[in-house]
């Protein structure tokens, strides 16, 4: 490896803009169903944002595999200025993809009639929760599976929409 790297930091960053890229290849695929203007007849809305949204959980062994990944990078960040620049992107992607969902959750009518969404609020709540719940499934896999975390996810875009 040290042959391709100039050190840890530089591995690091490499190991993290792959990962990004491989989530960002699935997302990629739920939000061409989702965000297309003119949606498939009988499409769920709903569970094609949970599908999307729930691309960025630890939902299987490849994906706790990132998730843990990504958990160790963003620690590591807190205390090396030079992947600190890289977390902060790799954060304010997610936020702009939790931003971009909720707007077209919006804009689909899926939202309660009148709700006055306060959009900032509600990225940060719902980019939190995804943390949250990475946090606790990486932890304790055992504890906090699959079916687990789509229903947190499911409950959460329910209190959006007014169910």
């Amino acid at each position: 490896m040290r042959h391709y790297f100039a050190g840890s930091s530089e591995l690091m960053i490499f190991a993290m803009q792959e990962l990004a890229r491989r989530i960002d290849a699935r997302v990629r695929t739920h939000a061409r169903v989702l965000l297309d203007p003119e949606p498939a007849p009988g499409a769920d809305r709903r569970e094609q944002t949970v599908r999307l949204l729930a691309e960025t959980l630890p939902l299987d062994a490849d994906r706790r595999e990132e998730s843990a990944l990504w958990l160790s990078f963003v620690t590591a960040a807190r205390i090396r200025p030079e992947l600190r620049t890289r977390a902060v992107e790799l954060q304010a992607g997610l936020d702009a993809l939790v931003r971009r969902v909720l707007i077209e959750t919006e804009r689909s009518g899926a939202l309660t009639p009148g709700l006055d969404l306060d959009l900032e609020l509600e990225t940060r709540r719902l980019s939190a929760l995804l943390d949250g719940l990475t946090l606790q499934a990486v932890q304790h896999p055992d504890l906090v599976g699959p079916d687990e975390l789509r229903a947190v996810l499911r409950r959460h875009l329910d209190t959006l929409a007014g169910s």
